[in-house]
C-alpha cells in the first residue's frame, strides 16, 4: 500500500510540548486509527532532547525498563498501553511517579487509562487528552487534501467535519474516494466514505475482540444506549456488565455515562449491526427488539418501547400500550413524545377507546393544533353521550373529560375556577387515575401565572381570590395543590406590586415552599419566582445561585423540559448582565427548531430565541418566529407571553427605525394595563425605556409605576439586550488572516507570515468574505472600515 500523505501538525506538537514542560505526563486516549501513533512520531522528531520510544507490538517491556537512564531532557513515549502484560502495569505507577526532574513522558492508547494508573491522574500527574485531541480542525483538513492535489470550498470542509468529525483515518479514505471517483456529488463521496469505514470496523477492529466479546457487541447493537440491566436481559447473559466494562476499557467501541449507561460510537455501532444482519436471521434480530421492547415497557419508558414495537410492526402492542399510558405522566409535556405512536393507529381505533381521544386531543393541544384538539374534545363528548352510563368506558371517559377541561391550554382560563371548585366537590374523580397523576401546573417553568396555564385574568383580583378559593384550588389540584396557592399570590405580588417592594411575595413563596408536596415542578416553579425576586431587586448573583443549586438538586425523573426552562431562566438571568454568549451559543445548538414540530411547551425556549435574533440583528429571522408565537399565544389565550412578544417586536422595530413600533408597545401596555402588570414590563428595563421616554405615557400610578420600576431595572442592568456589534466571529485562523487582510498583506505574503500554503489563505479569505458578507477583497475592506477595524 503506497504511503499516505502526512501533514505536519504543528499547533498540536506545541500544545503537546507545552503540556509535557509544565511537568504533565500525558496520556493521549484516542480510538483507532486517529493519527495517534503518526503524531508521537512527529513529537520525537522535533523533541529536542533524547527519546526512549516502546512499541507496544514490537518491543519488550523488562528490556526497555532497564534500558532507562537518568538523561536530561529525557522523552519517554510509550505506544500503546492498551493489553498491558501483568509486568507492565505493575512497573507503570512506580515509573512514572518517580520519574526524575528533565525527564517527561507521554504514553497512548485507544482506551482509558488502566485502573493502576488512576491514583495519578487524581492527583495530576498524569494529564489525559480526549478523544477529540487528535482530530483534525478546519486547516489541517484544508492542508491534507492539498496534499491530495485536492481544494476544497468551505461547504466540503463544513460537511467533512459534520459526517467525518475531521477523524483522520476517514480524511485519508475520503481523498482516495474522491480520487478514484471523482468529487461529484460530495455528498456520496461522504456516504461511500462512511459504508468503507463500516467495513473496515468490522474486518479490522471488530473480529479482533474474543468470539464473547463481539456477541456481546452483536447482540446490543441495535441499541442506541443501554444499561447493565437491560444487557442482562436482552442478551441473556448474567455476565454481560463484566464484559461491556472489559470491551469499555480496552477500546472506545463502547462508552459510558454517569448514570452507567453505555452506547457505541454511532458509525460503529451501525458497522456492528450491519455485520449482525448479515449473520443472524431476522428471527433472531426481532427476539433482540422484543427484548428491548420489554425491557423498556417493564421501565415504564414508553416512548421507547413503542419505537421497538413498532420496528416489531406490532401495532396491536402499541394501542395497549398508549390506552395504558394515557394517565402515566400527564403532567410533564413529555407525552407529546408518543405522537409517533398514535400516528400509527387509524381514527377508528383511536374513537373506539376514550383513553386514546383523549390522548390524541392532549397531543394536539401540545403541538399548537388548537383546532384539531378542540375536534378530539367533541369526539369525546360525543362518545360520552352514545356510551351507556353502566359501560365502564362512559365513566372513565367523564374523568377524561374532567381532566381536559382543567388542563386543554387552548381554552384559557375563563372557567377554570367554576370547574375547580366542582372538582373540589367530587371525592370520586379526584380518586380516578387522572387525578392522581397531577397536573401541569406550571407548564415546567419558573412561574405559575404563566405555566401550564395564563393566569393573568386572576391578577387583578388578588388577595380575594386567594382567601376565597386556596381551600378548594388546592384540594381539587390533589397532589399538585399542596403550596401552589401561596407561591402563586407571591408571584402576583411580585407582578402586580408598582413600589417594587417585594418583602410580601418572598415571605409568601417561602411558605408556599414549606407546604410543597413531592411535586418538582411546583417547588421549581417557586424557586424560579424567588430568584426573579432577587433579579427584581438587583441581585443577579444571588438569583443565578439559587437556579445553580436548584439545577443541581433537580431529581433524574424529572420532566426533561424541567431542567431545560431552568436553563433558559438562567440565560435570561446572564442576559441581564449583559453576559450574551451562553445564550448565543445555546441558541445555535439546543434551541427548539421553529421551522420543525412547534410543541407549546418549548415556548420559553423560543421566546429566548427571538431575544437572541433581535440582538444579533438577525432581522430576516425574527418576523417568522414572532408571527408563529403571536399566533399560538392569541389562538391558546396567553396575555403574558403575547405581552412579552410586543415588547420584543417594539425592540425590533425601534433599532430597524420603523415606526410601528409605538403600535406593538400600544398593545403591549394596554394589555398589562387590563391585567394589573407592572414587572413583565419593567423586567425589559434598558431595552424599552428610551421608547417608554417618548410616549409620554399619562401620569397615573399604573404608569408611574411601570415607569419608575422600569428605570430602576435599567440603572441595574446597563447592558441588558444591548445590540451586539454586527462583527462576525472568527475562528483564529480567520481572525490571523483577516487582520494580516486588512493590514495591506497579499496572499503570499500571508502564506509566507503564518507558514501556510497560498492556497490555504485562499480559503479562509472565502470563509471571511462571507461571514462579512462581501464577495471580493475591496468590498471586505470596505466592510473592515465600516466596522472600525481599518483606521
Amino acid at each position: 500500500m503506497a504511503r499516505l500523505p502526512i501533514i505536519r501538525r504543528t499547533e498540536k506538537l506545541r500544545e503537546l510540548i507545552g503540556s509535557l514542560k509544565e511537568g504533565k505526563i500525558v496520556y493521549i486516549s484516542a480510538f483507532f486509527y486517529s493519527g495517534k501513533t503518526i503524531l508521537l512520531d512527529q513529537l520525537c522528531e522535533v523533541w529536542d532532547g533524547p527519546v526512549r520510544r516502546f512499541r507496544s507490538k514490537t518491543d519488550d517491556w523488562t528490556a526497555f525498563r532497564e534500558s532507562l537512564a537518568r538523561e536530561k531532557n529525557l522523552l519517554l513515549v510509550i505506544d500503546s498501553i492498551d493489553n498491558p502484560s501483568e509486568r507492565m502495569l505493575e512497573d507503570l505507577p512506580e515509573l512514572l511517579a518517580g520519574l526524575p526532574d528533565g525527564q517527561y513522558a507521554v504514553l497512548a492508547g485507544r482506551a482509558q487509562l488502566p485502573a493502576e494508573l488512576d491514583r495519578l491522574c487524581s492527583v495530576g500527574i498524569i494529564g489525559i487528552t480526549g478523544r477529540e485531541y487528535v482530530m483534525f480542525d478546519e486547516e489541517e483538513i484544508i492542508q491534507l487534501f492539498l496534499e491530495y492535489g485536492l481544494e476544497l470550498i468551505p461547504a466540503e470542509v463544513r460537511m467533512i467535519l459534520d459526517r467525518l468529525w475531521g477523524w483522520p483515518f476517514g480524511l485519508h479514505i475520503l481523498a482516495q474516494q474522491i480520487l478514484k471517483h471523482g468529487r461529484e456529488p460530495f455528498h456520496l463521496r461522504i456516504k461511500d466514505t462512511r459504508s468503507e469505514i463500516r467495513r473496515l470496523v468490522v474486518s479490522d477492529v471488530v473480529r479482533g475482540f474474543p468470539e464473547h466479546e463481539r456477541q456481546l457487541m452483536y447482540n446490543l447493537s441495535p441499541f442506541e444506549s443501554f444499561s447493565e440491566e437491560m444487557a442482562r436481559m436482552v442478551t441473556g447473559r448474567n455476565d454481560a456488565p463484566r464484559i461491556m466494562e472489559d470491551i469499555a476499557k480496552k477500546s472506545y467501541m463502547l462508552l459510558q455515562n454517569r448514570k452507567r449507561e453505555y452506547s457505541f460510537i454511532p458509525i460503529v455501532r451501525q458497522a456492528i449491526f450491519d455485520e449482525m444482519q448479515n449473520l443472524y436471521t431476522k428471527d433472531y434480530i426481532n427476539g433482540q427488539y422484543k427484548r428491548a421492547a420489554l425491557y423498556y415497557e417493564l421501565q415504564n419508558k414508553i416512548p421507547k418501547a413503542i419505537f421497538y414495537y413498532k420496528l416489531l410492526g406490532d401495532v396491536e402492542k402499541i394501542r395497549e400500550l398508549l390506552i395504558r399510558d394515557t394517565f402515566n405522566k400527564p403532567a410533564d409535556g413529555d407525552y407529546v413524545d408518543l405522537r409517533e405512536g398514535y400516528a400509527l393507529l387509524t381514527e377508528e381505533t383511536i374513537l373506539a377507546y376514550p383513553e386514546l381521544i383523549k390522548g390524541k386531543c392532549e397531543i394536539e393541544c401540545l403541538l399548537g393544533h388548537a383546532e384539531e384538539s378542540d375536534r378530539w374534545y367533541r369526539e369525546l363528548e360525543r362518545f360520552i353521550r352514545q356510551t351507556p352510563v353502566r359501560d365502564i368506558r362512559h365513566r372513565t371517559a367523564e374523568e377524561a373529560k374532567a381532566y381536559l377541561d382543567l388542563c386543554l391550554s387552548q381554552h384559557g382560563t375563563k372557567h377554570t375556577l367554576k370547574k375547580l371548585v366542582a372538582a373540589a366537590g367530587n371525592p370520586a374523580l379526584r380518586r380516578s387515575a387522572a387525578w392522581q397523576k397531577g397536573f401541569n401546573v406550571s407548564g415546567n417553568s419558573v412561574s405559575l401565572l404563566n405555566g401550564g396555564l395564563d393566569f393573568c385574568r386572576w391578577v387583578p383580583y388578588g388577595w380575594n381570590i386567594y382567601r376565597l378559593f386556596r381551600i378548594p384550588v388546592e384540594t381539587a389540584l390533589g397532589r399538585s395543590g399542596g403550596g401552589v396557592a401561596d407561591i402563586a399570590i407571591a408571584e402576583r405580588e411580585l407582578e402586580a406590586n408598582p413600589d417594587g417592594d417585594y418583602s410580601v411575595a418572598m415571605t409568601k413563596v417561602r411558605e408556599g415552599i414549606q407546604r410543597v408536596a413531592d411535586n418538582p415542578e411546583i417547588y421549581y416553579a417557586a424557586v424560579g419566582i424567588q430568584a426573579r425576586i432577587e433579579a427584581a431587586r438587583g441581585n443577579p448573583g444571588d438569583a443565578i445561585r439559587m437556579i445553580d443549586h436548584a439545577l443541581m438538586s433537580l431529581p433524574d425523573q424529572s420532566p426533561r423540559r424541567l431542567k431545560q426552562n431552568l436553563l433558559i431562566f438562567r440565560y435570561w438571568l446572564l442576559l441581564l448582565q449583559g453576559e450574551v454568549y451562553p445564550a448565543r451559543n445555546w441558541a445555535e445548538t439546543d434551541a427548539p427548531d421553529e421551522t420543525g414540530d412547534f410543541i407549546i411547551m418549548d415556548r420559553y425556549g423560543y421566546m429566548l430565541k427571538l431575544r437572541m435574533y433581535i440582538i444579533l440583528a438577525q432581522r430576516k429571522k425574527v418576523p417568522f418566529l414572532a408571527a408563529m408565537l403571536r399566533q399560538y399565544f392569541t389562538s391558546y389565550d396567553r396575555p403574558y407571553m403575547l405581552i412579552q412578544l410586543n415588547l420584543m417586536e417594539a425592540v425590533f422595530h425601534y433599532r430597524g427605525g420603523e415606526e410601528v413600533w409605538r403600535e406593538r408597545m400600544e398593545e403591549a401596555l394596554e394589555l398589562a394595563k387590563r391585567y394589573r402588570l407592572v414587572r413583565v414590563i419593567a423586567d425589559e428595563g434598558m431595552a424599552v425605556i428610551d421608547m417608554l421616554n417618548e410616549m409620554e405615557l399619562p401620569d397615573a400610578s399604573w404608569e408611574r409605576g411601570v415607569l419608575e420600576l422600569t428605570r430602576r431595572q435599567a440603572a441595574n442592568y446597563p447592558g441588558y439586550m444591548k445590540q451586539m456589534a454586527s462583527k462576525p466571529v472568527f475562528t483564529d485562523r480567520e481572525y490571523q488572516v483577516y487582520s494580516l487582510m486588512i493590514a495591506g498583506y497579499k496572499n503570499a505574503k500571508i502564506a509566507s507570515i503564518l507558514n501556510i500554503k497560498e492556497r490555504t489563505v485562499k480559503y479562509f479569505c472565502g470563509l471571511i468574505y462571507q461571514k462579512l458578507g462581501v464577495s471580493t477583497r475591496a468590498e471586505a475592506l470596505n466592510r473592515a472600515a465600516e466596522l472600525g477595524d481599518i483606521r
